[in-house]
């Protein structure tokens, strides 16, 4: 797909740099692609440090949740006994 695109605008483009007063002619194509693919990786530049904060919280949320899962269940456990001593203790004579 890209192969075609690029054959199918083989028109000349002519780009210049500024400061440097160099002139280039490239296939129109290659001019298109370059600014989608420079585009692309501004794009995940920008957006990358984003991302990856936000899988460091996710994955301190899940741990943090499975601590509490933890404990949970340990004073459940701790209830629970309690519960069990209590009844014991009531129906001793």
């Amino acid at each position: 797909m890209l192969a075609v695109f690029l054959l199918s605008n083989r028109g000349p483009a002519v780009l210049g740099f500024w400061p440097f007063g160099l002139m280039l002619t490239v296939p129109l194509g290659a001019v298109v692609i370059a600014a989608l693919v420079i585009g692309f990786l501004a794009g995940l530049a920008a957006h990358l440090p984003k991302r990856l904060a936000a899988n460091r919280r996710a994955n301190r949320a899940e741990k943090r949740a499975g601590e509490l899962e933890t404990r949970l269940a340990a004073g459940q456990v701790q209830s629970a006994q309690l519960q069990s001593d209590g009844r014991q203790a009531r129906l001793a004579p």
